[in-house]
């Protein structure tokens, strides 16, 4: 039944944090579609419970060919109740990464759709990274404008109603990664995000491309199969909306914050 806890032994919300088996280096493999490949099809072993995660998310192992690397398993059954969003969300984390990689924007580690242990979810690539490191320590790094600029038109066209800081992680190489977009696509205009501070930038001629490029051609047909008809009309219409305007918008409410903001 989907919204159904699921559980572990030993409880995984009672384990200690300090014994995560988190990796610490990057994965040794080398391409998206080999990553995406491995995730689908290696065997996966539930470790423990993610820490700071309101629905039940797991680290696993994914194990193949005698080689191992880590990722985010998120079931369906594991999934709270929201009375604004419909269920399944760990299809809209699939669909980000999908839009990710359409636009050809190294933002959001590989996802893909699979069964688990504890059914069908989605498990994204886990990326090894300083958790004391997030938006706010590197939004006034002038070596990070670039991506946090795209990250925040990612969002907007997204519709992302989450973006927490500590949803962007900092890898060993400083590269910026978004995670944690399951409330995203909604046909309704829900941007919630921290990501204010770069309001009024202007985006990139290459960013603008991206997205032109993006609405000229068709839709793949892995998107439509995450998202409504509703959902898609809705981000099209709002990439659209974006290259209109070719800078980042201002919220003069203030009242687009996600709750808690790290």
């Amino acid at each position: 039944m989907a919204g159904a806890p699921v559980s572990t032994k030993p409880d995984p919300q009672e384990t200690n944090t300090n014994q995560f088996a988190f990796q610490t280096d990057d994965p040794v493999l080398a391409t998206s579609l080999e990553i995406t490949s491995f995730l689908t099809y290696g065997d996966l072993e539930i470790l423990t419970r993610m820490p700071w995660s309101s629905n039940q998310t797991f680290l696993v192992n994914v194990t193949q060919n005698n080689k191992t690397i880590q990722g985010v398993y998120k079931p369906g059954k594991g999934e709270r109740t929201l009375h604004d969003f419909p269920p399944n969300l760990y299809k809209r984390e699939v669909a980000a990464y999908k839009l990710a990689q359409t636009l050809e924007w190294d933002l959001v580690p590989p996802t893909i759709l699979r069964d688990g242990p504890f059914g069908e979810g989605s498990v994204q690539l886990y990326i090894p990274c300083d958790y004391n490191k997030h938006y706010f320590t590197v939004r006034d790094n002038p070596n990070s404008a670039y991506e946090i600029t795209r990250l925040a038109a990612f969002d907007l066209i997204a519709n992302n109603a989450d973006r927490k800081a500590g949803h962007v992680l900092v890898d060993p190489n400083d590269h910026l990664w978004a995670v944690d977009n399951a409330l995203c696509f909604h046909h309704q205009f829900k941007i919630r995000t921290v990501i204010w501070d770069f309001a009024g930038t202007a985006l990139p001629k290459n960013l603008l491309e991206d997205l032109t490029r993006f609405i000229d051609v068709d839709i793949s047909q892995d998107l439509t199969d995450l998202l409504t008809n509703l959902e898609i009309d809705a981000l099209i219409t709002r990439t659209k909306a974006l290259m209109k305007e070719k800078y980042l918008p201002s919220d003069p409410s203030g009242q687009r914050i996600p709750w808690p903001i790290l």
